[in-house]
C-alpha cells in the first residue's frame, strides 16, 4: 500500500510541475492586453469582515516563513493550542471552547477538515507559506458551510502585480539538532504571477524535562518524538482578456513522525507515522459590468501510514493504512444591484471517499448546498444576511441562517457590530463506520450562537495609534457527539449539550519618534465551555469542559531602532480539567510563558539580510498541554533571511 501510495504521490508532482511550467512559458510567451479588473478576494472573506475578525499577514513571509499553522498562533494569538510534544506533533484548536473538529480551515477559500476526523493536525499546515492568516471567530453556517461552532481559520495566498521578481531563502538552527531551511519565489508580470515556496525541516525534540508521574519529579530526556517535513507550494495567477482572473494551487506536503509515548508509560514499541498530502484547486472569476461569476474546483487526497515496531526485536508489529480524497466544487454568481446592495446565489458540492481498514472497505459520501446573500452598505452601516439549505443523505440539518450588522459611528472611530447565526456539524466518517463502535444513526450536531461588540481604533498623529476591541459570544451547541464505553468497545453518541460563552478584550498602540518606535498589545478571553446536561444546581466550574482554561492572558511588546528590532512575549494560560469528573489529581497547573527575540536587518536597494535569535520558554517552565506529554523547556533558535525584491519597470 505504501508503495502504491509512494507512485501516485511522484506521479502528482511530476505532473504538476509540467503543468505549471508549460502555463509559465505560455504566459511569458504572449502579450495580453488587459481592461481593468476589480478583485475583491473569496466570498468568505468578503462577508467575514462584519465578523469579529483577526487578520496576520505583515509578519509571516519575514518572521514565520516555513512555520506550520500551530507556532503561528501560538506566537501571535491568545488562542488555546494543544499539542503532543515537541515541534511537528499533533497541535489541535478549541476556538471558543469548541472541540477540535467543530473549528473550520479554509485553503484560498476550500474547506481542508480531514473527513475522517473531522478535524485537522495544525502542524500539517504551512501557514507561513500563506500571505495573509485570518481568524473569524463564530463563522456562521450558512456562510461558511459545516463545522463552525468556534469559527472559521482562512489562509490566503495573492498575487503582487507589481512583482517582477523576488526571492526568499532562508535557513534557522536551534536547540535540540533542529533544523530547517526554505525557499520563497515570485515571478511574473501585470498578467501572470507565479509563486513557489519550499521548506525542509528537522526536529529530534530530544528535549529535557522533569517527570511528575516517577518520585522525585526526575528529570529525563525525551525519546521517540524525531520528526522530519518536506512541503512545496506552487500558485499561478493569471489576468485574461474579457476581464477573466485565474488562480491554480498545488500544495504537496510530507511528514515522517515517531509518536511519543505517555511519560507514565514504559511501552514495548516505538510508533511511527507518515503523513503525506496532495492538495490542489483551480479559481476562474469572470467579471461583468455590474457582475461576476466564480467557479471553483478541488480535489484533495491525504494518506496516513501507521506502524509499531517491537523495541526489543527491532521487528514491525503492526501496520496500518488510510487514505481519503475530497472533491469540492462550488459556483455562485454576484451581482451589484447598486452601490449599496449586493446579492449572491450559488452552491457547493462535496464529495468524499475514504479506504480504512476499521471500515471494512472504501466509503463514499457525498454532500451539497444552495446558498443565498445579501450584502448591504453604506458610509457608516454595513449588515449582511444569509441564508443555507443542506442537502445530505437524502435530506439534512434545518435550513441555516445569519445575520450580521455593524455600525461606525461617525467621527471617533468606534464601530458596534453583532451577529447571530446557527449552524451544523455532520458526523465524521470515524463516527458512522469505524468498527467496532461507529454508529450510523449519529444526528449532525446543531445551535445557535451570538456575538455582540465593539472596535476602536483612533490614531492621536501620524505616529501613534490605538486599537481596542471587545467580543462577548454565547452559543448553544446540541447533540454535541463524544466517545463512550459501550460494554467492551467505544461508540460515539449523540450524548451532551453544550453552552460556550465568554468574552474577549484586546489592546493595542502603536507609537514612533523619529526612529524609535514602540508595540504594545494585551489580549485576554474568559471561556466557559459548559456540559449542560448535567443539573445546574451544579457549581459552574464543575461542568467545564476538558482542556478548556477559563482565563487565557497575553502581552506582547516589541522596539524598533534603525534596524534593530526586539520583542518581548508573555503568556498565561490558567488551570485546565482533563477529565469530565474533575479528578484534581489530574488537573493542569497554570503557568506562564515568557519568549524573547531580537533581529538585525542589513538593506541595499533591492535586497535585505535579517539575522535573529530567538529564546522560547526563556524560564525554563515546566508544563503541559495534554496531560502525560511534556511540553519543551527553554530553547535557542538563530536564523538568517535573504530577500530580494525587484518590482515592475512600470513602479520603477
Amino acid at each position: 500500500m505504501h508503495s502504491l501510495n509512494d507512485t501516485k504521490f511522484t506521479t502528482s508532482v511530476l505532473v504538476l510541475s509540467l503543468f505549471s511550467s508549460l502555463i509559465m512559458l505560455s504566459a511569458q510567451s504572449i502579450d495580453i492586453q488587459l481592461d481593468e479588473v476589480r478583485i475583491t478576494g473569496s466570498r468568505k472573506s468578503l462577508y467575514a469582515n462584519d465578523l469579529h475578525t483577526v487578520r496576520i499577514d505583515t509578519l509571516l513571509k519575514t518572521k514565520y516563513f516555513g512555520d506550520d499553522l500551530s507556532h503561528i498562533l501560538a506566537r501571535e494569538t491568545n488562542l488555546n493550542i494543544t499539542q503532543y510534544g515537541g515541534q511537528g506533533s499533533l497541535a489541535s484548536i478549541r476556538l471558543r471552547g469548541s472541540a477540535p473538529s467543530q473549528t473550520q480551515f479554509n485553503w484560498n477559500g476550500v474547506p481542508v477538515n480531514s473527513p475522517t476526523t473531522g478535524s485537522i493536525d495544525l502542524s500539517l499546515l504551512s501557514g507561513g507559506m500563506a500571505d495573509a492568516i485570518e481568524i473569524a471567530y463564530g463563522a456562521s453556517g450558512s456562510l461558511f458551510g459545516n463545522g463552525t461552532f468556534g469559527g472559521s481559520i482562512n489562509l490566503f495566498n495573492s498575487p503582487d502585480w507589481d512583482n517582477r521578481f523576488s526571492l526568499n531563502i532562508g535557513g534557522e538552527a536551534g536547540s535540540w539538532n533542529h533544523f530547517k531551511s526554505g525557499l520563497n519565489l515570485k515571478t511574473g508580470s501585470k498578467s501572470f504571477q507565479y509563486h513557489l515556496s519550499g521548506v525542509y525541516q528537522s526536529s529530534p525534540n530530544n528535549y529535557s524535562y522533569q517527570n511528575s508521574f516517577k518520585a522525585g519529579n526526575p528529570v529525563e530526556h525525551r525519546l521517540n518524538d524525531s520528526m522530519n517535513m518536506q512541503t512545496v507550494q506552487q500558485h499561478i495567477f493569471l489576468r485574461l482578456p474579457k476581464n477573466w482572473y485565474v488562480q491554480y494551487g498545488a500544495w504537496w506536503h510530507n511528514r515522517n513522525k515517531q509518536l511519543p509515548a505517555s511519560m507514565s508509560s514504559a511501552p514495548m514499541f516505538t510508533a511511527f507515522q507518515t503523513d503525506r498530502s496532495m492538495r490542489q484547486f483551480a479559481r476562474a472569476t469572470k467579471w461583468f459590468r455590474k457582475s461576476s461569476l466564480e467557479m471553483v474546483a478541488a480535489y484533495f487526497i491525504d494518506s496516513l501510514l501507521y506502524k509499531e515496531k517491537l523495541i526489543a526485536a527491532d521487528s514491525i508489529i503492526k501496520q496500518s493504512g488510510i487514505t481519503s480524497s475530497n472533491t469540492y466544487l462550488s459556483i455562485y454568481y454576484r451581482w451589484f444591484l447598486s452601490t449599496n446592495l449586493t446579492l449572491e446565489n450559488g452552491a457547493d458540492y462535496e464529495y468524499q471517499t475514504a479506504k480504512v481498514e476499521a471500515y471494512n472497505g472504501v466509503i463514499n459520501e457525498s454532500r451539497g448546498a444552495i446558498f443565498s446573500l445579501l450584502k448591504y452598505t453604506v458610509k457608516q452601516l454595513s449588515a449582511n444576511i444569509s441564508y443555507r439549505q443542506v442537502f445530505y443523505s437524502m435530506t439534512g440539518p434545518k435550513p441555516l441562517f445569519s445575520a450580521a450588522v455593524q455600525y461606525h459611528l461617525p467621527g471617533n472611530g468606534l464601530s458596534v457590530k453583532g451577529q447571530i447565526s446557527n449552524k451544523f456539524r455532520f458526523p465524521t466518517l470515524n463516527d458512522r463506520y469505524w468498527q467496532p463502535g461507529g454508529n450510523r444513526n449519529l444526528l449532525p450536531e446543531s445551535g445557535i450562537g451570538y456575538d455582540l461588540g465593539f472596535n476602536w481604533d483612533t490614531s492621536m498623529s501620524s505616529h501613534s495609534s490605538i486599537s481596542m476591541s471587545s467580543m462577548l459570544f454565547f452559543q448553544k451547541i446540541n447533540n454535541w457527539i463524544q466517545w463512550v464505553p459501550l460494554g467492551t468497545y467505544w461508540s460515539p453518541q449523540n450524548i451532551r449539550q453544550v453552552l460556550c460563552q465568554g468574552a474577549e478584550l484586546d489592546l493595542s498602540g502603536k507609537w514612533k519618534i523619529g526612529s524609535f518606535g514602540l508595540m504594545a498589545k494585551m489580549m485576554y478571553a474568559y471561556t466557559e465551555s459548559l456540559d449542560g446536561s448535567l443539573p445546574e444546581s451544579r457549581k459552574r466550574n464543575s461542568r467545564q469542559l476538558a482542556y478548556v482554561p477559563l482565563h487565557l492572558f497575553k502581552l506582547q511588546s516589541g522596539i524598533n531602532l534603525h534596524q534593530l528590532e526586539i520583542n518581548l512575549s508573555y503568556k498565561y494560560t490558567g488551570r485546565r480539567y482533563t477529565t469530565d469528573d474533575h479528578d484534581s489529581w489530574l488537573d493542569l497547573d497554570p503557568y506562564h510563558l515568557v519568549d524573547f527575540s531580537v533581529g538585525y536587518t542589513f538593506s541595499a536597494k533591492t535586497s535585505k539580510i535579517i539575522l535573529s535569535a530567538t529564546a522560547n520558554n526563556l524560564f525554563n517552565t515546566q508544563f503541559q498541554l495534554i496531560r502525560g506529554y511534556p511540553a519543551p523547556g527553554r530553547s535557542f533558535y538563530l536564523s538568517a533571511n535573504y530577500f530580494f525584491n525587484q518590482k515592475s519597470k512600470n513602479n520603477e
